[in-house]
């Protein structure tokens, strides 16, 4: 995979971003396919009323493609794109891409890997909408069991796409049920066996 990276880098351009720089904005016509090597790049949109909201879409976590099918497809950005911590991101322009990538089969493969995960975490989506709140947070508590000290309230809020008000009251009944507890702000999940 590295081997795959390094032609990637040699016919793409290699640049880093600091955590919080933008990458594109949402209604933005793609120009380059970036591919991240290293970090986390948050995908969201932001939705506008008397304050703005951001909704997060998605985390992604390297490595992986960022917005290909913008890109494939020539279509606008449908979200905007953050790096959420220092990243490493290759892009390569839309000439190079035809000219050198569709010829490589380990390339191709990769696009085709991207596009599935890409696919799943859709469907992951939609099982999660059909679920009622408490159930949500439950299995993203769970899911995420390793990393809940370094998580804040807000966090999880943004990821699950729920007011933080709403997690807060659906903590306390959790809470209440003997299933979490919290301490400093934190999240512990006291019985794994609760879903």
């Amino acid at each position: 995979m590295q081997q795959l990276f390094n032609t990637l880098a040699k016919i793409g351009h290699k640049r880093y971003f600091t955590c919080g720089e933008i990458l594109f904005f949402e209604g933005m016509m793609p120009t380059h396919l970036f591919l991240l090597l290293h970090g986390k790049v948050r995908l969201y949109k932001v939705k506008e009323q008397l304050t703005s909201n951001q909704h997060t879409l998605h985390t992604l976590v390297a490595p992986q493609f960022i917005a290909e099918m913008p890109f494939f497809m020539q279509t606008p950005y449908p979200a905007n794109a953050e790096c959420i911590q220092p990243c490493e991101i290759i892009s390569i322009s839309l000439h190079t891409f035809h000219t050198h990538c569709l010829q490589d089969n380990q390339i191709c493969t990769l696009f085709i890997t991207s596009l599935c995960k890409k696919i799943q975490i859709l469907e992951s989506h939609i099982a999660t909408q059909n679920k009622n709140l408490q159930m949500r947070v439950l299995e993203y508590l769970s899911s995420h069991a390793k990393t809940l000290s370094t998580l804040t309230q807000r966090q999880i809020a943004q990821n699950l796409n729920i007011a933080p008000e709403s997690l807060s009251r659906t903590l306390k009944i959790l809470k209440n049920q003997g299933k979490i507890a919290t301490q400093k702000g934190k999240i512990m999940l006291l019985d794994s066996n609760t879903l």
